[in-house]
Order: C-alpha cells, then sequence, then structure tokens
C-alpha cells in the first residue's frame, strides 16, 4: 500500500484500504440504488459490489432472501453458522464482523462463537457444543471450501436430517458467502463505521 492515502484526493472519508472506490448511492443508476436500500444502513461491501451493474441486482436478490424468513428455508442460526464458518475459515473478518451482530440478534449461543473455529476432526467426534443439523452443516461447509466438493456419505448423512431444499440451500449459501469474502478480501474492502442503533435496526431488516 502506498504511504500517500489516495483518499485525501479523493475526499472518501470511509475508504482507506479498498483498493477500488466506493459507489456513491446518491449517482449510481436507478436500478442500483434501489438494491443498495437492501439494509437500512452502509455496508462498504455492497457499495464495493454495487460496480458490477449487471450482477450486483441478483447478488442482492439473493443476499435478501437469506435475510427474509419466509424465503430462506433453514433457520437463521443455522444461517449464521454457515456465514460465520465460512469467514472463519476464509480469514475474512469482515464478513465475521458484519454478521456477529446479526448472530446475537437472533440468539446465537456464545459457546457457539467460541468454538467457530473448531477443527472438522473434533467435530465429526463429536465434540463442542453442536447439535445433529449444525455437524453435518459443518461437514459440508468444510469439505465446500476445501476441494468444491462433498463426499456422498456426507450428503446421505445430511439428508437424513435436513430437507433435500435445505441441503442445496445450504450449499448455496456456502458458495454465496464464499464469494463475498473472496471480494472482501481481494479488494480489502474497510472495515464499516460504528452504526448507532445497529442490533435493532437488524431486527427490522432481518427475520427469522
Amino acid at each position: 500500500m502506498s504511504e500517500t492515502n489516495p483518499n485525501e484526493l479523493e475526499g472518501d472519508p470511509y475508504r482507506h484500504t479498498c483498493l477500488v472506490p466506493y459507489v456513491d448511492p446518491d449517482t449510481a443508476p436507478p436500478n442500483i440504488q434501489e438494491r443498495l436500500k437492501v439494509l437500512p444502513f452502509r455496508r462498504n461491501i455492497l457499495l464495493t459490489l454495487a460496480h458490477s451493474h449487471g450482477l450486483f441486482p441478483h447478488i442482492s436478490g439473493l443476499l435478501g432472501a437469506c435475510f427474509d424468513g419466509n424465503q430462506r428455508s433453514i433457520p437463521v442460526h443455522e444461517w449464521q453458522l454457515i456465514v460465520l464458518r465460512v469467514g472463519t475459515i476464509l480469514q475474512a473478518k469482515y464478513e465475521i464482523d458484519v454478521n456477529k451482530p446479526v448472530a446475537e440478534v437472533f440468539g446465537f449461543p456464545q459457546e457457539k462463537f467460541d468454538a467457530i473455529g473448531c477443527c472438522i476432526e473434533d467435530v465429526m467426534r463429536g465434540q463442542g457444543p453442536w447439535s445433529d443439523r449444525d455437524r453435518v452443516i459443518l461437514r459440508m461447509t468444510e469439505e465446500q471450501l476445501s476441494t468444491y466438493d462433498n463426499k456422498p456419505e456426507t450428503i446421505e448423512d445430511a439428508l437424513k436430517l435436513l430437507s433435500v431444499g435445505d441441503v442445496v440451500e445450504v450449499l448455496l449459501i456456502i458458495g454465496v458467502y464464499a464469494a463475498l469474502a473472496r471480494v472482501i478480501e481481494g479488494l480489502k474492502v474497510d472495515e464499516d463505521e460504528p452504526i448507532p442503533d445497529l442490533k435493532e435496526k437488524i431486527k427490522t431488516a432481518i427475520t427469522g
């Protein structure tokens, strides 16, 4: 990184590390402005993704479906288990920081936060605070991030506990948040500024 902060010239107080500018929501095309309203607060990752005028509306639609318990089939705590595990394995601190308050609002247990970085061997040996559904979701996540594949026996075990729709949704959520993590890390997206009353705003934006 150059010693001269390029943002001093650009006048963007939010950008210190990101390798590309953030989209200005006030000057973005109308369809992009509309999609940036998916959350009632600023998120630098969304203002980065919004550069892709063609893909961003579809990505924000996927994220919006994850936020909506009427569209997402797995419970909110399992969604957040996947996101936090993906962020931890891929070392995407921003993704963890953004989603931890969401998990907290919906009662994600502290012992699961503490164990989110555990090794998969411990999970498979039955150690840790995980339910049976948690364990198979963690196995699916580990395999996908390691090999972009899943062992047939893992999917067989998953189908004993989850519906076919749930299994497919888990794989989609892994892929979506792995892609976000790679954008975050690849472009060095800045941490968000503190958001007043964040947890209250999360309650209004996300349904269980």
